[in-house]
């Protein structure tokens, strides 16, 4: 199964949330600048739902993967058990794009589609049985998102569902088993032509919006289009001039911290209200500067600065084998699983306490027990300053 939509110019569920809250962001995005990525993130999640649609096996995949993986998968199968009704059969399907018309008619998307779609949107997983649905949207991180009740994204997912499969009852879920228990809402009768009437008019209002109906906000986050929006910029600049921190960029890191707690505690109650509630936006505002300073750097516009490579994270693979050859060193079956999903530093402290070795004897004793039962993650890049020989 492809993760990659074939149509990205046309507006998708995982996008609806800001195209309602932002009409224009999708002209914005159609006519930003194209930019380097980072896809760690979405590497991952994509390995996770490979498993999860059987495409990937857990062999294949890393260990954070098939952990997340496996959790996922339990919590759908419970909301499956307490959805079915005894006796009767049902359908499940997996990781399908739907794309509905101009009409309202509702089909499979693939690369070679013909059809004239105005909305797509790729579920997780779909069970079907009779005129009812049972929808499940897998986050496979630890990211913020709105649950199931208030998720615009589940809604518009029930209504191309619910068309697609002349359906009269969908029951939505989101799966995020590292943040607890999955979050559901039902849509049926008046409240799936609810969700069915507010998706056509946020698709209505996207394609006659005017840069006039941009609004920033927590949305902006994922927009492709944000470092070019003046309306993105102004937002975040507004909290940060309370405190000005561009005047102190020169001091060294004492001073700046003494400055800026100097001014912090200068701000009347309302200034101070105002800044705390636009710490969110202060925040945005620096992963933007960030984000977007590497990507001149990227492009060797900005003289002084270079991109290196980061090695990814090295983490147990098979914990099987390292328990077996750690036990040989006296480290109990109690103090290893009391680290459960036990990084290596962790490991490395165990072996130090059972063996009292260290320096160079622990490390060989480390390497010995880890033999071929690691892994490292994909490497990253980042912003190095350049220092004159």
């Amino acid at each position: 199964m492809s993760y990659t939509n074939p149509f990205p110019l046309i507006p998708s569920a995982s996008r609806i949330e800001r195209i309602h809250h932002c009409p224009a962001s999708l002209q914005m995005e159609r006519a930003a600048p194209k930019r380097t990525e980072d896809t760690k993130d979405a590497d991952l999640g994509n390995e996770v739902h490979g498993i999860l649609s059987e495409d990937v096996s857990e062999e294949e995949a890393s260990a954070s993967a098939a952990q997340t993986a496996e959790m996922c998968h339990g919590q759908a199968e419970q909301l499956l058990a307490e959805w079915l009704m005894p006796g009767e059969s049902h359908e499940c399907y997996r990781e399908v794009r739907y794309g509905m018309t101009k009409l309202g008619n509702v089909a499979i998307v693939h690369t070679g589609s013909k059809a004239s779609f105005v909305f797509t949107g790729q579920f997780d997983r779909l069970y079907v049985q009779g005129r009812r649905g049972l929808l499940v949207d897998f986050k496979a991180l630890h990211g913020e998102h709105t649950e199931a009740l208030h998720n615009p994204q589940l809604a518009s997912l029930a209504v191309l569902v619910a068309r697609r499969h002349n359906l009269g009852a969908v029951r939505v879920a989101l799966v995020q088993p590292w943040k607890g228990k999955p979050t559901t809402a039902d849509y049926a009768g008046g409240t799936l032509d609810m969700a069915n009437d507010w998706l056509w008019q946020t698709l209505d209002a996207a394609t006659i919006a005017t840069p006039d109906n941009r609004k920033a906000g927590k949305w902006c986050d994922w927009c492709k289009a944000n470092t070019v929006c003046q309306t993105y910029r102004d937002a975040n600049l507004q909290q940060l001039e309370i405190i000005n921190p561009a005047t102190i960029a020169g001091m060294d890191d004492e001073t700046q911290k003494a400055a800026m707690w100097a001014r912090a505690c200068a701000l009347t109650p309302e200034q101070h209200a105002a800044a705390y509630n636009g710490l969110a936006m202060v925040k945005r505002y620096a992963h933007a500067i960030g984000a977007s300073f590497k990507q001149r750097v990227e492009a060797g516009e900005i003289a002084g600065y270079a991109i290196r490579e980061k090695r990814g994270k090295r983490s147990i693979s098979d914990v099987g084998a390292v328990f077996s050859r750690a036990a040989t060193h006296g480290v109990t079956a109690e103090a290893f699983t009391a680290e459960c999903s036990i990084a290596l530093g962790a490991l490395n402290g165990l072996l130090k306490t059972a063996t009292g070795e260290k320096g160079k004897a622990l490390e060989a004793i480390a390497a010995e027990v880890l033999r071929d039962a690691t892994e490292t993650g994909k490497g990253a890049t980042e912003v190095v300053k350049l220092t004159l020989e």
